[in-house]
């Protein structure tokens, strides 16, 4: 069985701290866009019917499945299996920012949604990035090249093609955005990494994140910001 102390801890946190955000999801039908090695789908299915999607047949080789949910291999093409309003709640995290059909994937996501539904979009945040390089990592040319709007990348997916917040509504205006959180104000600036794996200093980051992530000074820093959004 897999446990989410499995994980690194930073993974860990922003599990927490998302899954706390969307605290009260039981008894739905979820969509997970993107669901990498099922970490978050197999949470949820715990007490939700749950169907997740994910087109790196790699990414499933050890993918969890401590309760039992639907995996289909496949991208956005996969989604048309599916009639319109087949789902309360859509997952798409750290996604969107790295693929090229943005646009076409959120119509497929929002086509999906029922209309009393909400979309749950995780996306990177470009001034997080910019404090991270500053600060944690002293890499001020990248800090820079961020500001003056160029992407970075990550170790595992590759290039980071940041996006705005409202750019979501702007591609598709079936869509309001509800509430923005914020996630990671803090991680990314504290150095004492020896303390990140330890439960309890997890949990009492986790409460302090959580109690700031609607802070707008401290949201508009955060490293991920997580978008409830609706159909208008």
């Amino acid at each position: 069985m897999k446990k989410l102390t499995d994980l690194p801890a930073w993974e860990r946190l922003f599990k927490r701290i998302v899954w706390s955000q969307l605290a009260g999801t039981e008894g739905k039908t979820v969509l997970d866009f993107g669901s990498g090695e099922g970490i978050t789908a197999d949470h949820f299915a715990e007490n939700n019917n749950v169907t997740a999607v994910e087109p790196w047949e790699d990414m499933l080789k050890d993918s969890w499945h401590n309760n039992d949910y639907t995996q289909i291999v496949g991208d956005v093409t996969s989604l048309a299996q599916f009639p319109d309003n087949s789902f309360d709640v859509v997952i798409c995290h750290n996604v969107l920012e790295y693929v090229d059909d943005k646009c076409e994937i959120l119509k497929e996501l929002t086509r999906v949604l029922k209309p009393e539904g909400f979309l749950s979009i995780a996306k990177h945040n470009r001034n997080g990035r910019v404090m991270q390089m500053a600060v944690l990592l002293d890499d001020l040319d990248k800090a820079n090249d961020l500001l003056d709007g160029k992407n970075s990348a990550a170790s595992k997916f590759g290039e980071i093609r940041y996006y705005e917040d409202d750019d979501i509504t702007k591609w598709i205006p079936e869509l309001r955005i509800e509430k923005v959180y914020g996630i990671r104000a803090f991680w990314d600036l504290q150095q004492n990494q020896d303390k990140h794996p330890d439960e309890e200093w997890q949990h009492k980051m986790m409460d302090l994140e959580l109690r700031v992530s609607e802070m707008p000074a401290f949201r508009e820093i955060a490293f991920f910001h997580h978008l409830i959004l609706k159909k208008v």
